[in-house]
This record gives C-alpha cells, structure tokens and sequence, in this order.
C-alpha cells in the first residue's frame, strides 16, 4: 500500500482515543510515551500500569520518567502534553495485574488500543519470575482486554529470538513445545528452588528464560484471536534511537552495549563469544513508529498488515538488517575509539573468545583477582562493593 492509497492518518484514528500501556518504565515504553505524546498530540488519554517501587510512589515515579532526558524537547515546548497521562497503580506478577476494582472498570469503559510491552528482559532471570512476569501477565492483559468494551486492539511486543530452533524467522505463528497453562501452573504450585532444579529440562531448546517465556507469551497472544482483536510485533535487539526525539538515546546496557561499556571502562577483558555472529537490531524509534502503526493498522485496516489473515495471528517482524555487523567488526571499532573511553579504572582492552577453559583461566586471573582488589578498596571507603 502506498501512501497515497492510504485511507487513515495515525494521529486522526488516535484522536480522543485512551491507550493502556504495561512497561512504561522500560526503555521502550518510555520511547512509546514519547511518541505518542509528541505525534499524536490529540490522545485522549494514557493509562501507564505501574507499582511502587523501593518507597516510591508511583507519581514519583512519573515525575522520574518525565525528567530524564528523552521528554525534554517535547516538555519545553509543550508543557501540558504530560496531563495526558494517568498512573494506575497495579503489578505485572499480580493476578489482575494488583488494579484495583475502580481502575479496571476504568480502563474497561475507555480504552481502545493496548500495547503491552512489560517483560523481564534478563537471561538469568530465576525461571519462576520470568514465567509470572513475562507469560502469566500476558494472560492477565488478555484476560482484561477482553472486558473493554471498545477495545480495537491488543498488541503484545515480542522478540525476534522468541523461537531460537528457526533458522528462518516467518512472520507467522510458531507452536512453543510446552503448553503456557502448564508452565504457569508450575510457577504458582511450586517453589521457585524446585523450578531452578528442573529448568533446564523446561527450556528444551531454547537458550534461556527470557526466550523460552516469550515463545510461551505469543502462544497465549494466539490462543486469544478469536476472542479480541490481536497483533504481535517482534523487535530485534533494540538498540539507542537512530533519530527521534535525538540520535543515541539509550538508558540500560542491554544488547551489545552492556559488554562495549565494560570494555572502554577497562572491567571487561574477556568475553566468550563467536567474532563471527551478527545479530539483528531495531533501533528503538523505529521500533516504536513500527508498533504504533501495526496497532492502528490492525485495529482499522488489517489488510495493510503483510499476510494477514482473519484464522491467523497477525504478526509483524522488525529488524534492520540492511547491513549487519559482527562481533568481529564491531571489536575493530572498539580499537579505533579508545577516546571514547571516559575515566576507565584501567586501559581499555577486549578479546573474544570460543575455547570455555581459555575464558575461564583469563576470568580467574583478570577479572577475579580485579574485582576482589576493587571491593576492598570500596569496603575500606565505607561503600558497598559491586
């Protein structure tokens, strides 16, 4: 569809529309408040799904989000644009999502498109909190999209590497090889020591929790088609913004850049990993103009999603794989830009490796001894080692 043949406006169908958003602490989440905020400034209303966190409330935690760099253009020139956004105070590893009874009768009255983008992205993640977080509160937002009455669409947020055993990545749907009622059973019967002594058994062939429960979110996301209006959008890794609201805004270590981080900070010397994998990444602005507009389109026009078909799962991939760099490559530029290095605690230097004993003698001799050295000094200043 070109866009001249294009019957809708996204700002137009968002007009006076209210939106529930799951995750708008994360670092896509924000990027979506963003985006919304500023390109589709008629909104009606945002509803964010948020709890207090360490004697924090959860309009302090508004305030957090709206201080930090990313809003900063938007809020100098539109001030009021923040008055779009409502905090209900509620839980992703609660049943109901911890709403109270007012705020779901709220958001079942009004709202009309759902993004739910909260997950646990950690690989170490006990399996016991990546099923609760990331696949019993996708059946919890199915379970309360069902009761709004002018919902016209849910979107779950997914990833590229929910099914690890793929060689090739199709936009369609993929059976996970265990059953999501099953796993959540297990999560809320058992203790979580019990599910850490059988997870590797659970995770078959997937690598780790994070994928393993994603796999297992998209199959709840299926089982809901025919019930409410639904769509899943898989991100590649997602990366710093690409250009809006400005180039390079990033605020964790996820992806790669965790491990370039340490490196230019002289902490990380050795990593085990292939030189030769490349993989995908979406740059986060894109990502978020992607999922906005497979929302709209799924809600108002499901042609305009590639393949769709009304018995299927609608589900879009994203990735930028128009030039894809190894770890090799990407090693390289660390080389050239030492300068970029910003008051490492030693020279920086990183090499990669595929041979486990050779990462595992280098970690005992570089890093451990290091490390140790470093939390003493710490403990001797009176803080906390890390």
């Amino acid at each position: 569809m070109s866009p001249t043949d294009n019957p809708w406006r996204i700002p137009e169908e968002l007009s006076g529309k209210h939106i529930f958003v799951t995750g708008a602490s994360g670092f896509m989440g924000k990027v979506l408040l963003e985006k919304l905020l500023r390109s589709c400034p008629e909104v009606g209303c945002i509803y964010l799904l948020m709890r207090p966190k360490r004697g924090v409330s959860v309009a302090e935690r508004l305030r957090d989000i709206l201080n930090t760099p990313l809003f900063e253009p938007l809020l100098s020139e539109h001030p009021e644009a923040a008055s779009k956004l409502r905090v209900v105070s509620g839980d992703c590893s609660e049943l109901r999502l911890g709403l109270s009874a007012e705020d779901e009768d709220v958001l079942a009255r009004n709202v009309s498109y759902v993004f739910h983008v909260a997950a646990t992205v950690r690989f170490d993640d006990p399996l016991h909190d990546a099923i609760i977080i990331n696949i019993r509160s996708t059946r919890e937002v199915v379970e309360l999209s069902k009761k709004m009455s002018k919902l016209k669409v849910l979107e779950y947020v997914s990833t590229t590497y929910a099914f690890t055993n793929e060689s090739i990545l199709e936009e369609r749907h993929y059976e996970a090889h265990l059953d999501w009622r099953t796993v959540i059973g297990l999560a809320e019967k058992e203790d979580a020591h019990t599910l850490l002594s059988v997870t590797k058994k659970l995770l078959g062939f997937q690598p780790n929790a994070y994928t393993f429960t994603k796999a297992l979110a998209e199959n709840v996301i299926n089982d809901a088609r025919f019930d409410i209006p639904v769509i899943v959008f898989r991100p590649a890794v997602v990366v710093s913004s690409l250009e809006e609201p400005f180039p390079g805004w990033i605020d964790n270590l996820n992806g790669p850049f965790g491990m370039w981080a340490g490196a230019f900070k002289g902490i990380l010397r050795c990593a085990f990993a292939n030189e030769d994998v490349a993989l995908s990444y979406t740059p986060v602005d894109w990502a978020i103009k992607g999922m906005i507009a497979c929302a709209v389109a799924r809600a108002i026009n499901p042609q305009a999603v590639r393949r769709f078909d009304p018995q299927r799962l609608a589900v879009v991939n994203m990735s930028l794989d128009l030039v894809r760099y190894t770890y090799r490559t990407q090693h390289q530029w660390f080389v050239r830009k030492l300068e970029l290095a910003v008051h490492p605690i030693r020279y920086p230097s990183i090499f990669m490796t595929r041979c486990f004993p050779y990462f595992w003698l280098t970690t005992m001799f570089t890093h451990v001894p290091y490390g140790v050295a470093l939390d003493m000094l710490l403990q001797y200043a009176g803080q906390k080692p890390r």
